[in-house]
């Protein structure tokens, strides 16, 4: 099954073969753009202008004749390949990189054998672009390279126009990046690119971008290529292939509806739309007239036609595409200079480099076959789970992989240039050393792990107030792909101190990655507790928390697992989102709590299944775009709601509580010698609504529920609660 490949443009629906095709984006998003950006229309004029020109200085009729043309320049363009991985299948190897641009530069040349093939109404019409693709040999700092880097992005499975990470300057190479899966909007695109006119306004997203496997699919990347220097569909600019004649603005691609993917003998000799085509000219010298009958047969070979069958470039398009490449427009003449060949190192061979050490963090393995259901990066000490790591180690030919593991590791060291399997025993931050050699030299590379205490702590009387390092001495965090989206702890604000931890989901950045966090994800664990004597009455994870969004429609989520097998798997249990995480609403700045009335009590039920001798608990924040910062303070497990365990922590607190209410209340406090308790609501001009007196257990916790039927209306209320001879007032606030 074959997949469309896409120019500038969103496909809406599947593009495999035999499935129905949707609409693609690209006359909307392009219309879009010019009702946005009217210079993006003039900068179109201006390209197809200079093409016009262009065309009226060649001898048609001679290129009608010939395979050849007037033009003997060759151009060469330095490329840049970006791989945009997390480690999957997408992780492209470089020899296969270098393979995959020797045969786009081939096809570029006319040197792809498979011209041969062309049928016979178009094997004059075959051209040659005498473009010379070259992998750069320096970077923009003027250091080394082979034209390749290497960017770890979760945006790698959420592609779009973001995910085109670490750009070089578009006008001193052409960027092509390699990705896993495009985002849900561009849901079947295989790969897209941006026309001169839409970079000159967007440089930033200027180049190609494409899954990984059409990296040398056919011609997938030559077609691409073909749009960053203005060539269209042959059916013209939409990507509506099969429904009705159109034309690219090229006279020697016969007019047509396209093809679907399918090199049929119906596809190659269609002649609908094309029967009597035929082009009168004026020869710019002499002034005479003469008429080009060209083929009555649809250009089904075209590199940029859909037939998975594409052979060749026309005449007519070598001629469009060299026009567009000497345009000023998106600094396309900038690539092929004297100059920028020598800052790219474009026509300097590759250099012999050493390798850049990395390697990639997998699956866990368990009793020496079984793996874990995710990648694993934390676990207990002494269990039988065995981390796995992966050498990824690339730049050049690889010849050693020297490893070395802290933490009481078995093994403590390791030579390996693939999988190396390691248990640890000591509890702590673990760290993982892999040094990668070559005959150009080695490179190290350092990553930590942590390995858990595998003793459960006793959960009564356990606080968290996250106050000092030392107190999170057993609680890691982890920012999986190393950006500003991450767990951190915070001594600017809590819920009764200045100590808390906090994800920072506010996106502060201005340039045009802003706003896409939509796949990250990072975890923040517990040390292990031991439950197993709590029986099946009533246990709670207690905390609370403060967050906020940054525009509506942002919808941040918090997963809360248990681990009972020491990081082995994890099961969620709940989860906050929604008004619950962001208590505070929306703020146009990052969010800081500034007071208790910021905080929202969390109360989670304990799943009888988490009550073992050694129990983990995992909060996972997945940030979305619109996100602000989230709080997150005093964690204990207790068989009270979270309020009810605040007044068992500090017997002199009174809480009341949801507070604003919507009608029904609660009340918790810490009884006295003589258990008499009274209370009494009052509204703010003094009037008594409600009053009552309970004798309870003497120097017991108690949360007593008050109904809603007691207010007249909403409003501020003062609700006052008298033990022995301490009385406390608070407002409330009903909705």
């Amino acid at each position: 099954m074959k997949k469309v490949i896409l120019p500038l443009c969103i496909l809406l629906g599947a593009a495999t073969t035999g499935s129905a095709q949707k609409a693609c984006g690209t006359d909307i998003l392009f219309q879009e753009q010019l009702k946005a950006h009217p210079e993006i229309g003039i900068y179109q004029q201006q390209i197809e202008q200079a093409i016009a020109q262009g065309l009226q200085q060649m001898n048609i009729s001679k290129f009608a004749r010939t395979t050849g043309g007037a033009d003997t320049t060759t151009y060469d363009i330095p490329i840049v390949i970006h791989v945009v991985h997390d480690y999957g299948n997408e992780y492209l190897k470089d020899d296969d990189i270098f393979n995959a641009v020797s045969y786009w530069a081939d096809v570029y040349m006319k040197r792809n054998a498979d011209t041969s093939d062309v049928i016979q109404p178009f094997k004059q019409y075959v051209g040659n672009a005498k473009i010379r693709l070259h992998l750069a040999t320096k970077d923009p700092n003027g250091n080394p390279t082979k034209g390749i880097t290497h960017e770890h992005s979760y945006l790698t499975t959420n592609a779009s126009d973001v995910a085109k990470i670490g750009r070089w300057p578009n006008t001193s190479y052409l960027n092509i990046w390699f990705i896993n899966t495009f985002s849900s909007q561009m849901a079947g695109a295989a790969a897209y690119a941006y026309y001169p006119s839409s970079a000159q306004y967007y440089p930033y997203y200027d180049g190609v971008i494409g899954l990984f496997n059409y990296l040398n699919y056919d011609k997938a990347i030559p077609h691409e290529i073909g749009h960053c220097l203005e060539l269209q569909h042959v059916w013209g600019n939409n990507n509506q292939p099969g429904q009705q004649c159109g034309d690219d603005g090229v006279d020697d691609t016969p007019p047509t509806k396209g093809h679907m993917p399918g090199c049929t003998t119906a596809a190659l000799y269609d002649t609908s739309c094309s029967i009597g085509y035929q082009k009168s000219y004026t020869d710019a010298i002499t002034g005479s007239s003469y008429i080009i009958n060209y083929p009555d047969t649809n250009n089904s070979q075209n590199i940029m036609d859909y037939t998975y069958c594409q052979k060749m470039f026309t005449i007519g398009q070598v001629q469009r595409m060299r026009t567009a490449l000497t345009s000023t427009i998106a600094g396309r003449n900038n690539l092929y200079t004297a100059s920028n060949l020598a800052a790219t190192g474009a026509l300097a061979a590759r250099p012999d480099l050493a390798p850049i050490a990395d390697f990639s963090v997998e699956k866990g393995v368990v009793g020496g076959s079984f793996t874990t259901p995710e990648r694993l990066y934390f676990a207990a000490a002494n269990s039988n789970i065995a981390f796995s790591f992966k050498n990824r180690s690339w730049n050049d030919t690889v010849a050693t992989g020297d490893w070395t593991f802290s933490n009481g590791a078995t093994p403590a060291t390791a030579s390996s240039l693939s999988v190396v399997n390691v248990k640890f025993s000591q509890p702590g931050w673990a760290t993982i050393a892999l040094t990668a050699g070559s005959n150009a030299g080695s490179n190290t590379i350092t990553k930590k792990m942590f390995i858990a205490d595998s003793v459960g702590t006793a959960a009564w009387g356990y606080m968290q107030n996250f106050a000092s390092a030392a107190d999170m001495a057993n609680w890691p965090m982890f920012n999986y792909f190393d950006n500003t989206f991450a767990w951190e702890a915070f001594t600017g604000a809590g819920y009764d101190d200045n100590g808390s931890i906090r994800y920072r989901s506010f996106d502060n950045r201005t340039d045009i990655y802003a706003g896409n966090p939509d796949g990250d994800h990072d975890d923040v664990f517990t040390p292990a507790f031991s439950l197993a004597d709590w029986g099946t009455g009533s246990l709670n994870l207690s905390f609370y928390t403060a967050g906020s969004y940054k525009s509506s429609g942002s919808n941040d989520s918090l997963e809360i697992a248990y681990s009972i097998n020491g990081g082995r798997s994890w099961t969620t249990f709940s989860s906050l989102g929604g008004t619950t995480l962001a208590n505070n609403g929306y703020k146009n700045t990052e969010f800081v709590p500034g007071s208790s009335s910021n905080w929202a009590a969390q109360t989670i039920a304990v799943p009888a299944a988490a009550r073992t001798t050694q129990v983990f608990f995992r909060f996972r924040y997945l940030p979305k775009s619109g996100g602000n910062d989230f709080y997150m303070d005093k964690f204990s497990i207790t068989p009270y709601a979270t309020e009810v365990a605040e007044v068992a922590t500090h017997h002199d607190q009174v809480k009341i509580y949801p507070n604003p209410t919507k009608g029904a209340f609660n009340m918790a406090f810490t009884t006295g010698n003589d258990g008499k308790v009274a209370y009494a609501v009052r509204d703010l001009s003094g009037k008594t609504i409600y009053t009552a007196q309970q004798t309870y257990a003497p120097n017991s916790v108690v949360e007593q529920a008050i109904p809603g039927n007691i207010f007249p209306a909403s409003g501020f209320y003062l609700v006052t609660i008298t033990i022995a001879d301490k009385t406390s007032t608070q407002k409330l606030i009903v909705q």
